[in-house]
């Protein structure tokens, strides 16, 4: 009995060595995904540099493009200021030759009598 027992333990545990030996994944095999696994992690690393490259460019294009809008912005109003200062000299020009034509039709007209 005890020879059996002694048997019996001696098969299981050569047969659960060999089921554990035999679960695990080749070594050529792991290698290669270890590999793989380092390739990967640093073309990661390369991405992830190059979105914050990109991320900081598009930052700095913002912020020119934000500035040139409040140069519109400014260029505009001045543009409108000189325009209706324009406006306004025209309309005084108009003015003093209206007055400056009814001064001479006066004076022609005076010196005629």
């Amino acid at each position: 009995m005890k020879l059996l027992k002694l048997a019996s333990f001696v098969i299981l545990v050569a047969v659960v060595s060999l089921t554990v030996m035999g679960c695990g994944v080749s070594d050529n095999k792991y290698e290669a995904l270890v590999n793989e696994k380092m390739a990967l992690e640093e073309k990661l690393n390369l991405l992830t540099k190059s979105r914050n490259v990109l991320r900081s460019e598009y930052e700095n294009l913002l912020k020119e493009k934000m500035d040139l809008a409040s140069r519109v912005e400014t260029v505009a109003s001045e543009k409108n200021a000189l325009k209706d200062e324009y406006d306004k000299l025209l309309d005084e020009k108009v003015s003093l030759k209206a007055a400056y034509d009814k001064i001479s039709d006066s004076v022609v007209q005076g010196g005629v009598e």
